[in-house]
């Protein structure tokens, strides 16, 4: 021990210090790539789970001795790759995550005990709306659901029953059309007794209403309702034609409709003078006589009845006869009303956007063209024919052409990930791998190639041991000791253990300078070719130094010779 600090106090305190800063850095360095070496690596177990949800897993996931970790929002656990069959199995036996809503299974946390007509249909109806919210959630789009019932009861001594109702709020992938609002609607009128499909409400996670009651037409539901179904109807039959042409993905369509929003009685009355129409005819004939006596003369003929004055003489008779016909004609006119409910078309807006062409050059390179003025003109063209185009009701189409940022074209370069994004996503694997082939080569090089060396140098020892010599000593620039202590002041480094498990110490230094004359060569019976002189006396000088190596050396070479 002394010996190591007589060392190190010889190096000076600038060495020490570049040897301890060197010696911390290498520590570090080994706690940092065992640290990255053994971490795992965690993958995603469950997402978008709330933060009760999450905690719940975790305290299951740590009882069973599962490492866990979840996001900053606490909204998604993770687990290590190799735990990730173990982990599910341990929250599938657990119950989580519980999908949400409870169904069915709220009967089995419940006993008999304690329970009430009320608590009963209460669980009912959260049984019901639950297992419906997961028979909607497999719908392929549809991510999220969430359903509500109301079952009313009958009030005693009523004759009518009421009935049901229900609504369902669905968020998706995408965007929740009138075709999956109806396969819902009819999903969750089947499941619930008496309840009629126009009694359910469909809704999206945005607040718009997909499906309504049609009961009232002139609600403000049943308006979005009608709405959204045109605009789904117009933009399908739009999108279908204009894929023929363009090709699917595109064309970008959206279509806006407006409704009427005012109940509207119109009453017209019209009148035709050219058609008149005898409606009735009155005829009237009258006729008059009397007599009236002659000039100047005075009597009683002039009050004598007709009848009685024939014979008056000297009278004057007068008759007369008069016709009058009145006729009553109809003038023909036109009596019409109109009732306009809300909902009727007021608009119709379209605007497509469509996609230009991609032209392969002959040297592999892709160019983009604009459609031309006169094809745009033959998809408007299409588009106004597919919708019902009414100038006059002041509808509006617009199709341009440009070109789509998000389009991946199959002739040119596939759409892949930058290598900063790659070098970012896999740096933990890229540092464990390199510490890894890192620390295979300190083994390789510090353990292995000592141990190979020895082996390599041991036939070269045991042919010399084989000759009936005594192992030749080195020369002297390159002398060889074995020690089974520590080594001399000039020993530089250890090499290796002998097949003895004695350490075997190399030094590349010149024990001490050789004095002059001393390339003489000294012969000698053991060794052929002759020693140094030189070298004579320097190990008689190590000898003189070191008398327990020097022996140590000695009974290794009596113990190599061979038996005669």
């Amino acid at each position: 021990m002394q010996g190591i600090l007589d060392n190190l106090k010889s190096l000076g305190w600038q060495r020490l210090t570049v040897l301890g800063g060197a010696g911390l850095a290498m520590i570090v360095a080994v706690f940092f790539g065992l640290s990255a070496v053994t971490t795992p690596e965690y993958v995603s177990l469950y997402r978008d789970l709330s933060p009760a949800e999450a905690g719940r897993m975790v305290d299951s996931l740590e009882q069973a001795g599962i490492r866990s970790r979840t996001d900053m929002a606490g909204t998604a656990v993770s687990v290590p790759a190799e735990d990730m069959a173990r982990a599910r199995m341990e929250l599938a036996g657990a119950g989580l995550p519980n999908d949400g809503t409870p169904g069915w299974e709220i009967f089995d946390e419940t006993s008999g005990l304690g329970m009430n007509t009320f608590m009963q249909r209460v669980n009912r109806a959260r049984a019901m709306e639950g297992e419906l919210a997961r028979s909607i959630q497999t719908i392929d789009g549809v991510e999220a659901a969430r359903v509500h019932l109301v079952l009313p009861e009958r009030e005693p001594f009523s004759r009518e029953r009421p009935r049901p109702s229900a609504s369902v709020i669905v968020r998706g992938t995408r965007q929740i059309g009138v075709r999956h609002a109806r396969s819902i609607r009819s999903l969750v009128a089947s499941a619930v007794p008496d309840l009629a499909p126009t009694q359910v409400t469909v809704l999206s996670a945005s607040g718009e209403t997909i499906l309504a009651d049609d009961g009232d037409a002139g609600s403000e539901a049943s308006l979005q309702s009608a709405r959204a179904q045109i605009e789904d109807r117009l933009g399908q039959r739009i999108a279908q034609i204009l894929s023929a042409r363009v090709g699917a993905g595109n064309a970008r369509v959206q279509v806006s409709v407006d409704l009427t929003t005012e109940r509207q009685v119109l009453r017209e009355q019209t009148y035709d003078p050219d058609q008149r129409v005898v409606r009735s005819t009155e005829t009237r004939e009258e006729t008059r006589e009397d007599q009236r006596a002659g000039s100047g003369e005075v009597g009683v003929a002039d009050d004598i009845p007709a009848a009685l004055a024939d014979d008056v003489p000297g009278g004057n008779r007068n008759s007369s006869n008069s016709t009058n016909e009145i006729v009553n004609y109809e003038i023909g006119g036109t009596s019409s009303e109109t009732v306009r409910e809300p909902g009727d078309i007021e608009k119709v807006s379209v605007a497509v956007l469509v996609n230009g062409i991609y032209n392969v050059q002959g040297g592999g390179d892709v160019e983009y063209e604009e459609r031309s003025a006169e094809e745009l003109q033959r998809l408007e063209a299409l588009v106004q024919s597919a919708i019902g185009f009414d100038e006059a009701r002041g509808d509006s189409v617009e199709v341009v052409s440009l070109r789509f940022m998000d389009y991946s074209m199959d002739v040119g370069e596939p759409v892949s990930r930058g290598f900063g994004q790659v070098l970012s996503e896999n740096t933990g694997t890229i540092l464990r791998g390199t510490f890894a082939l890192a620390l295979v080569a300190a083994v390789l090089g510090l353990g292995v190639r000592p141990v190979l060396n020895r082996v390599f140098d041991q036939p070269a020892l045991a042919d010399a041991s084989g000759s009936g010599a005594l192992p030749s000593l080195p020369q002297a620039g390159n002398l060889t000791a074995q020690t089974q202590g520590s080594t001399s002041s000039s020993a530089a480094a250890s090499t290796g253990r002998t097949a003895g498990g004695q350490p075997v110490y190399q030094t590349g230094t010149i024990l001490d300078p050789l004095p002059p004359g001393s390339d003489d060569m000294v012969e000698l019976a053991a060794v052929q070719g002759g020693v140094p002189r030189g070298l004579i006396n320097t190990v008689s000088e190590l000898i003189e130094r070191e008398p327990d190596g020097a022996v140590t050396v000695v009974r290794s070479w009596l113990a190599e010779w061979p038996k005669t």
